[in-house]
């Protein structure tokens, strides 16, 4: 599949998810830095939850943090596969790795060929790139995610809270 934004010759668009933290994700934004800013658009400004969502289901490719909320919500909008890449402790992006563990224990459900876009090691440079040049992959993570018994609590649990922040519509992603 094509995308829009290629069809009507417009720079790839790119939607960047860091979470709320505060702290920095220096591994990612030295990577982006990278960049042909002529060839991509990229959105990584705050944005209230339905401007989000809208964004994941527009967007070209999608790199996303580690966050639970954050990952569920691309596996259920994004049209194609993101780049999961969880913020690590070691490098003082989170107070400890729970971003790590969570990608880990996904990464483990999925078929070998879709593991590449569930980051666990802190070399991401390489990754980037590669993820960027790649014709985009149909995202059929929903597949493999959030199927049973015991992970539908789980998904009924962050569909529950993520519509609470909605309500209150300061969710940070």
């Amino acid at each position: 599949m094509v995308s829009k934004s290629k069809t009507l010759g417009q720079p790839t668009l790119i939607l960047i998810s860091v979470g709320s933290t505060n702290f920095p994700f220096l591994r990612l934004f030295s990577s982006l830095k990278q960049l042909n800013k002529n060839k991509y658009k990229i959105f990584r400004n705050f944005m209230p939850p339905n401007q989000f969502i809208n964004s994941i289901k527009k967007a070209d490719k999608i790199i996303i943090h580690g966050g639970p909320a954050t990952i569920f919500l691309a596996v259920k909008n994004a049209r194609f596969m993101p780049l999961i890449i969880p913020r690590l402790a070691k490098y003082k992006e989170h107070v400890d790795n729970h971003q790590l563990f969570f990608t880990k224990y996904l990464r483990n459900k999925l078929s070998d060929n879709l593991k590449k876009y569930f980051l666990i090691d802190e070399k991401i440079d390489n990754v980037i790139d590669n993820y960027l040049k790649e014709k985009n992959e149909i995202n059929n993570l929903n597949k493999f995610l959030f199927l049973n018994k015991d992970e539908n609590k789980l998904v009924k649990n962050l569909e529950d809270y993520i519509n609470k922040l909605y309500e209150k519509d300061s969710i940070y992603y």
